[in-house]
């Protein structure tokens, strides 16, 4: 499986990858600036409220040392919202410049000829 993780850089410059991104509780709390064990409880919470489902949120892979969760997009958004650091601001602050970007209407010419619409 392919996977990658989002960076976030000195000057606070988020990257995101175009690849599937799954990262591990350890991953995410190195990108959001939290303890591991912070994490893992914010997890195991946003499972039991019912607010994600395991089976949606969570694949488990075996490397050569083990077994290792890795969650989702969605996991590292919701956690972004529910752990307070600096970095975890940072990312929820590009997630929602990102969601209330205006986007731009693509412009319709339709050109009619001889009884032919043309789009």
């Amino acid at each position: 499986m392919k996977r990658e993780i989002i960076t976030i850089s000195e000057n606070g410059e988020i990257h995101i990858p175009s690849a599937p991104i799954w990262m591990s509780a350890c991953e995410i709390a190195d990108l959001l600036g939290a303890f591991s064990g912070k994490v893992n409880a914010q997890i195991k919470a946003i499972f039991k409220e019912g607010l994600l489902m395991e089976t949606e949120a969570m694949q488990t892979l075996h490397f050569e040392h083990g077994f290792t969760d890795l969650y989702g997009m969605e996991m590292i958004t919701i956690l972004s919202f529910r752990i307070a650091t600096p970095k975890a601001k940072n990312l929820r602050r590009w997630i929602i410049g990102r969601l209330s970007e205006k986007k731009t209407n693509p412009i319709l010419f339709v050109y009619y000829s001889k009884d032919v619409w043309y789009n």
